[in-house]
């Protein structure tokens, strides 16, 4: 009861505590986890108490936190009375990362100025040069009208001008680049002013702790809370030999922090937990079938629904295969992972220091060595090259991100990887290989309009042929994935019929494609095989189809 009573009092009326109770503390940060777009801070601090009602405020300087999320654990004796944000107001909030910025900031301009000022009288010297050679350009011909000047002289006036040209030039393209460097750190200084002056603050803020004593004692205060403002998303390096063993896949973590408080020596993990908050669970309704009814027209609505799709992005790489096995060099940390009942978390093995600035960081979360399938694949109806493939599964969840692919130890592009699950397959292109001849020829388009030549068909006949070729110009064998198809008919105005492939698919309608097959081919060096397409189309005089 007599808690009770005491709660009421604090939030009734606001807490009534001695003026020596009530106390800021100075606290670090000392642990972050961080979420895909927020991150949890942990701050520490040492209090010394007194017996009974202590209100301790911990200063935080983050630009947007979430008040709902704001807990204290207090380890000392006693119980928690209340917890939450107080803001104090100020006149002015001092921020010493805005006045270490505007410092910067002017000492770059006068640097600039500096530089200016120097390039303006490089070019009053070459102004001074032009106006020489343009005056011996008048005056020389009249001279040598009296007097031809001598040799020598001439000689050392054309050498002084050229070398104090070639100087002048060269010191000017040098000012040159230092300007270009100083205005983008002056833009860089700017972008990351304008990042901290979008959260300047009207008050201090700070976490208020009713901690409710037994006894004087030295207490331990650990704060919790999330900030907004900071992200993190995967970045991938997969590197694979050049003898096709197995492969590297790395993941980093792109992280960035413009929360308004650095985070200076912390213990860092991150998490791909789904944040609770605003997210329902999924309620299903009722499955009617009816038939379209008329509305009237002042009650008609329409309605539209928008899909959206992505594309796998591929890059092209020629001649790889003959590049030569990297050295071995230092591999990545490895991160400590832990696994969650709805997520996973890596915590990084040392402390990190991540400013609250518009510059990302990269850090490596961990490596694992996958061993995968390599083989040739081929669309010949979309081009003539053939591409390196390997095929790799995910031993453990991967999310969606960003991959650099390096083969031989040589970047070679970029893809996107979408989130597999443990097991599901992912396939890395690492080029195209040019010593593979690929051909697909039309070798037939007939059309029959008449029966016997004069009686005119109602509907078109249309006979279809092509071939493919694959021959295999490397000195080893090798295993080619061919795709192509056959059209499909979407109405039974239009038929295709007659269809004869030599020799036959391994697999039709492959990945669930209706008409695309796929012929698994077994090269040996130098082999040529071929493959027979025909199949007949029957459509409408009246109406040809379109897509042949």
């Amino acid at each position: 009861m007599k808690k009770i009573l005491l709660y009421i009092l604090v939030v009734s009326v606001g807490w009534v505590v001695p003026g020596n109770a009530s106390q800021f503390l100075s606290s670090n940060i000392t642990e972050v986890t961080l979420f895909s777009d927020q991150a949890l801070v942990e701050r520490s601090c040492d209090a010394d108490v007194r017996p009974g009602l202590n209100a301790l405020l911990v200063e935080i300087s983050a630009f947007a936190v979430d008040k709902d999320s704001v807990t204290a654990r207090v380890f000392g004796q006693g119980e928690i009375i209340s917890v939450q944000i107080r803001d104090i107001h100020l006149t002015e909030f001092p921020q010493e990362q805005v006045q270490q910025l505007e410092e910067k900031l002017r000492s770059l301009q006068r640097s600039r100025n500096i530089l200016n000022d120097k390039k303006a009288v490089l070019s009053k010297k070459e102004t001074f040069l032009d106006s020489l050679i343009d005056f011996s350009k008048t005056q020389l011909p009249k001279d040598v009208q009296t007097h031809f000047p001598e040799t020598e002289k001439l000689k050392e006036t054309i050498d002084y001008v050229g070398a104090a040209s070639e100087k002048i030039y060269q010191e000017k393209q040098k000012l040159d680049d230092a300007i270009a460097a100083v205005n983008q750190d002056i833009d860089q200084v700017k972008r990351e002013l304008a990042a901290l002056r979008g959260g300047v603050q009207k008050v201090k803020q700070a976490v208020e702790v009713l901690f409710n004593a037994s006894q004087a004692e030295n207490i331990r205060m650990a704060i919790q809370y999330i900030v907004r403002n900071a992200s993190w998303k995967p970045l991938y390096k997969a590197s694979v030999p050049a003898n096709l063993s197995d492969m590297d896949l790395t993941m980093f973590s792109h992280i960035s922090q413009k929360t308004g408080e650095d985070w200076e020596d912390v213990k860092l993990s991150i998490s791909n937990v789904i944040p609770l908050k605003g997210i329902r669970l999924p309620e299903l309704s009722s499955w009617t079938l009816d038939i379209p009814r008329p509305r009237p027209a002042a009650t008609r609505k329409s309605l539209l629904m928008k899909t959206e799709g992505g594309a796998l992005l591929e890059s092209e790489q020629t001649d790889t295969m003959a590049l030569p096995a990297p050295e071995a060099a230092a591999g990545y940390a490895q991160t400590v992972q832990k696994e969650l009942p709805l997520s996973f978390e890596y915590q990084m093995p040392y402390a990190v220091k991540i400013a609250s600035r518009d510059i990302s960081s990269f850090l490596p979360v961990f490596t694992k060595k996958l061993e995968g399938e390599f083989f040739f694949y081929a669309v010949p109806q979309k081009t003539g090259l053939t591409f390196l493939v390997s095929e790799v599964r995910a031993d453990q969840e991967l999310l969606s991100g960003q991959l650099n692919v390096y083969f031989g130890g040589r970047y070679i592009g970029e893809t996107y990887l979408s989130e597999k699950k443990p097991g599901e397959p992912f396939y890395l292109n690492l080029g195209a290989d040019r010593a593979v001849n690929l051909k697909r020829e039309k070798l037939k388009d007939k059309i029959k309009e008449t029966y016997f030549g004069t009686l005119q068909r109602d509907t078109v006949v249309r006979e279809f042929a092509y071939k493919i070729t694959a021959e295999n110009g490397k000195n080893q064998a090798m295993l080619l994935k061919l795709e192509d198809s056959i059209p499909v008919s979407k109405t039974d105005k239009i038929q295709v019929k007659d269809v004869k492939l030599t020799p036959a698919p391994d697999l039709r309608n492959y990945k669930d494609k209706e008409g695309v097959m796929l012929w698994n081919l077994k090269l040996s060096p130098g082999e040529k095989k071929e493959i027979l397409i025909d199949f007949v189309v029957t459509y409408p005089a009246d109406s040809p189809p379109f897509g042949l």
